[in-house]
């Protein structure tokens, strides 16, 4: 297919490509300064797919700083986070030092050590009060990233900690011109500019809503039906067909109250075990009972509505794609 477009690579490929980074300027500057005014804390929140971990990754690689790690997945005891850490940020001398020194916060505290943190969302309890410990007692600084349901728990749970972070940022959606953008310059870097038509790529970014992830997503889906039909180019007529196979059923009009709250957290929040949910759902329905939730859940399940998988023991509940393409618009506006 790649050779059928003149194309050196998938463009549209789910991986992280810097040179193709667009948008999010203002959040940019703001986590840039938030480093450069030496804020101890800084949470960049967003759902899943609207670019958190593209964004922490280009301010990693683009900020000027010797002193500097990345964390693709959060530390799972304090121990291996200051590990890492120091084995990174030292050189010969100070690794000999701090064999022997009984200080293991030695080199945080002398050094300006920035930390990056992505999923933070899978953080422990433990990690979050030990991060606490180390804003208020060392030099370093920590850009967390994570989806909104990890700010809601820090609220919650966390509140000391919550109340540290200086700098919030919210990731919600490209802009029309950032939209366009990420799908030219991945064409450009495929080595085939003029592959989708300008009408083409503006219908693909109305229907991702402009959810970085999903812009690529359908951009993909896109090349896949003009490769099965012939086209060397990608028109809007494409983008029409994959709107139709992407468009929700019709029942999805007829969902109830509950059953349409219950989409719009796990759309706005990520899949959720029943337990977790119920949590969720008593903010607004504070008698609803697990026995009540489950049978909602087993109907929508049944109606096609929700997937439930089975993930380490637990049964885990998400939108079924059609529906979720179709809710997340109106979730995140």
């Amino acid at each position: 297919m790649l050779e059928f477009f003149g194309l050196r690579d998938n463009p549209f490929k789910l991986e992280v490509i810097l040179e193709t980074f667009v948008g999010y300027k203002a959040e940019r500057e703001m986590v840039i300064n938030a480093i450069n005014n030496k804020e101890k804390l800084t949470l960049i929140s967003g759902p899943t797919g609207a670019g958190k971990t593209t964004l922490l990754l280009w301010v990693f690689n683009n900020f000027n700083y010797k002193n500097k790690i990345f964390f693709y997945r959060p530390p799972s005891t304090q121990k291996e986070l200051l590990e890492k850490i120091n084995k990174n940020n030292t050189n010969f001398f100070e690794k000999i030092q701090l064999y022997f020194s009984k200080d293991k916060l030695k080199i945080l505290n002398k050094k300006n050590i920035i930390v990056f943190i992505d999923e933070a969302t899978f953080m422990t309890d433990d990690i979050i009060e030990y991060l606490k410990v180390l804003v208020d007692h060392t030099k370093a600084t920590f850009v967390l990233a994570g989806l909104p349901e990890f700010e809601e728990r820090l609220l919650k749970q966390h509140r000391t900690f919550y109340e540290r972070i200086s700098t919030k940022i919210y990731l919600k959606s490209l802009d029309p011109e950032s939209g366009r953008e990420l799908i030219k310059k991945r064409l450009t870097y495929a080595n085939n500019p003029n592959l989708f038509t300008d009408n083409a790529i503006d219908a693909i970014y109305r229907l991702a809503g402009g959810f970085p992830r999903e812009i690529l997503k359908i951009s993909y889906e896109c090349l896949l039906l003009a490769y099965k039909e012939g086209k060397k180019v990608v028109d809007v007529d494409i983008v029409e067909k994959i709107y139709e196979d992407r468009r929700p059923p019709e029942a999805i009009l007829k969902l109830t109250e509950k059953q349409r709250y219950i989409a719009e957290i796990i759309v706005k929040y990520g899949p959720k075990t029943a337990n977790e949910l119920l949590k969720m759902v008593r903010e607004r329905y504070k008698d609803m009972s697990l026995h009540a939730l489950s049978n909602i859940l087993r109907r929508m399940v049944e109606s096609k509505y929700l997937i439930r998988t089975k993930v380490k023991g637990r049964y885990i509940y998400d939108i079924v794609p059609s529906i979720k393409n179709y809710l997340i618009k109106e979730v995140m506006k």
